[in-house]
């Protein structure tokens, strides 16, 4: 929802839900009053803000690992698949060591 918003406007502040006291020390809490309580923080400009990575970055960064997991797997596997089928020559790589 952050990245949709960030695209449609022009400034948007993610909150830090653990840093927002007003909010969380609340008695009465409804949707209504929570955020006109952060429209006044954010006015006096004391809403702590809260990191937000850029999710297609960090797809991407997904993405690659995924990527180089299931190639280290398949080399795994091809490895083992050729030990199996030349046993002999694997015990002789074995006196190598």
């Amino acid at each position: 929802m952050y990245d949709w918003l960030d695209d449609i406007c022009d400034d948007v502040v993610l909150a830090h839900p653990l840093k927002v006291k007003a909010i969380a020390d609340a008695k009465i809490k409804t949707d209504k009053i929570d955020a006109t309580v952060l429209a006044h923080l954010l006015r006096a400009d004391l809403v702590p803000e809260a990191w937000a990575p850029r999710s297609r970055d960090l797809r991407v960064a997904l993405r690659e690992r995924m990527f180089y997991v299931r190639l280290r797997t398949i080399t795994k596997n091809r490895i083992v698949t050729v030990f199996d089928r030349y046993p002999e020559q694997t015990a002789q790589l074995k006196k190598l060591r």
